[in-house]
């Protein structure tokens, strides 16, 4: 039985690749306009047959504006949320070719705030990029790196798929930049940041382990503590840097100051202050353009023990089910 399971597996790996490279021959000859209207189809596309995603989307609107957006916003808001993950999938994949140019075709303007970025690199205490599931992060990786501004190391889930991993390494890796599992030893972080390089941390994800809660748009979410603990430990700067996206499928970066980490004499309550931090800058990044974020994910899925076992995405729970 585990032999059959296994090669079933390894027959869903080997579908999964294979259509991979389908839509990679069939992007490979677009123009990166082409690549984009064909992302907005996708991502209607995905609107329309995503019926459990799109009412965990709708469930998230309804925690983040509650009633101050209406349902007929909302439900533009997902739909543009799909395109714009259809887009930025689309646009992963176009880059697997002729990277180093064509990245640019997606940046054209200088990336707005980097004076923040080099003068915490001159403090030779490396600096954690706050990232979110947020316009197109992966692409604004690749492009940073040609910029040769950092070495920036990001830390990533492994894929559960082999094949669709070491692509996805190929194209995070390119332009000179370098991954950290999850899995692996805090201690590469720690030497990474002792060398001036930039971690890339994404804090926008529901956390089970070693996380705490922090309001994200008003409601407790669990966070890895990790940024803030080892921030406090080794005074590494935090910036939070956003790939706005544009109408015409290209992005502008935004690089923003340093945070103000305030350290005082009860390290666990600092953490905790740092953590919301961290969630608030995400969250006005979000509130002002709602559309660029990944609402689909379900972000406030494990919840405080106070809650005694509440379930906020449960048709029987109609507190966010407006």
């Amino acid at each position: 039985m585990k032999k059959k399971r296994k090669t079933l597996k390894k027959f869903q790996h080997l579908l999964e690749y294979g259509i991979f490279l389908f839509l990679l021959i069939l992007v490979r000859p677009l123009s990166a306009k082409t690549v984009h209207r064909l992302g907005i189809k996708l991502g209607d596309l995905i609107y329309r047959l995503a019926g459990k995603r799109n009412q965990v989307a709708l469930t998230n609107l309804n925690i983040a504006f509650a009633d101050s957006k209406s349902p007929a916003e909302k439900k533009e808001i997902v739909r543009n949320s799909f395109r714009q993950m259809a887009i930025s999938a689309l646009q992963c994949l176009w880059l697997q070719h002729d990277t180093k140019r064509r990245v640019h075709e997606l940046f054209k303007e200088e990336p707005k705030g980097l004076d923040h970025l080099k003068q915490c690199l001159r403090k030779n205490k490396g600096a954690f990029i706050l990232i979110a599931h947020y316009g197109n992060w992966e692409a604004m990786g690749v492009y940073n790196g040609y910029k040769g501004v950092m070495h920036l190391i990001s830390i990533v889930r492994r894929l559960d798929n082999p094949y669709l991993e070491q692509a996805a390494r190929k194209l995070r890796t390119c332009s000179g930049n370098d991954v950290f599992y999850r899995e692996e030893s805090p201690l590469k972080i720690v030497r990474a940041l002792k060398n001036n390089s930039c971690v890339g941390v994404m804090m926008d994800q529901n956390t089970a382990l070693n996380s705490i809660f922090v309001d994200f748009f008003g409601v407790k979410a669990a966070t890895p503590r990790s940024v803030a603990l080892l921030s406090h430990r080794m005074d590494t700067p935090v910036l939070p840097v956003f790939p706005h996206p544009n109408a015409d499928g290209t992005y502008s970066i935004e690089v923003k100051p340093e945070l103000k980490l305030v350290k005082t004499e009860n390290k666990e309550e600092d953490i905790l202050n740092w953590t919301q931090q961290f969630q608030t800058i995400l969250e006005s990044a979000i509130r002002e353009h709602p559309e660029a974020w990944m609402w689909a994910h379900r972000r406030w899925k494990t919840r405080p023990p106070e809650e005694k076992g509440e379930k906020i995405y449960c048709r029987d729970l109609k507190k966010y089910q407006l």
